[in-house]
C-alpha cells in the first residue's frame, strides 16, 4: 500500500465517475444507448484497474482486467473475494461491447445506435454502477488503512 496507487486509484474513480454520469445522461436525455454502454465499459475498467492498483497489483493494458481480480483472489478481503466472480463477468461483457459500442456491427452494415436498446444499456450502467461502487468502497478502506498506519 502507497500513497502514488492510492492517488493513483483516486483518479481512475474520478473519471470513471464522470463517465457513469455521462452514461446516465445518454440513457436519459439522449436516448444514446451505444455511448451508454462504451462509457459502461469505461467505468469498469476503470473501476477494475483502480482496485488493482488499490491492492498493489500489475495493472494490464487491456479492456478487459477483470480476469486480474480473479488470478489475484487470495490477495482481496473477503467482502472483495465475494464479489469477484460477478466482477469478472461483468468486465468480460462489456469489453467485447466495446468495439460494436464505437463502430457498430460491420459485416451486416448495422451503425452503433442500431445494435443496443434501452433495456440493455440499463442493464450496462446498473452493472457498471455495481463495479463502481465496490471499487469505491476499496477506496476508503485502503485510505482508512493507510492514514492509520501512518499514526
Amino acid at each position: 500500500m502507497n500513497l502514488n496507487n492510492i492517488n493513483l486509484a483516486e483518479g481512475y474513480l474520478r473519471e470513471a465517475k464522470i463517465r457513469l454520469k455521462y452514461a446516465e445522461e445518454a440513457l436519459k436525455v439522449d436516448k444514446d444507448y451505444a455511448y451508454c454502454v462504451r462509457s459502461s465499459q469505461e467505468v469498469v475498467e476503470l473501476s477494475v484497474k483502480a482496485i488493482l492498483r488499490l491492492y498493489g497489483l500489475e495493472v494490464p493494458k487491456t479492456h478487459d482486467p477483470g480476469r486480474e481480480l480473479v488470478k489475484n483472489k487470495e490477495k482481496f478481503p473477503e467482502w472483495l473475494k465475494n464479489n469477484i466472480g460477478e466482477i469478472e463477468f461483468i468486465s468480460r461483457w462489456l469489453s467485447l461491447e466495446r468495439i460494436p459500442s464505437f463502430y457498430g456491427d460491420e459485416e451486416t452494415g448495422t451503425p452503433p445506435n442500431e445494435i443496443y436498446d434501452e433495456e440493455y444499456c440499463k442493464k450496462a450502467l446498473e452493472s457498471a454502477n455495481y463495479v463502481y461502487q465496490i471499487a469505491e468502497k476499496a477506496l476508503n478502506e485502503t485510505k482508512e488503512r493507510f492514514h492509520s498506519y501512518l499514526k
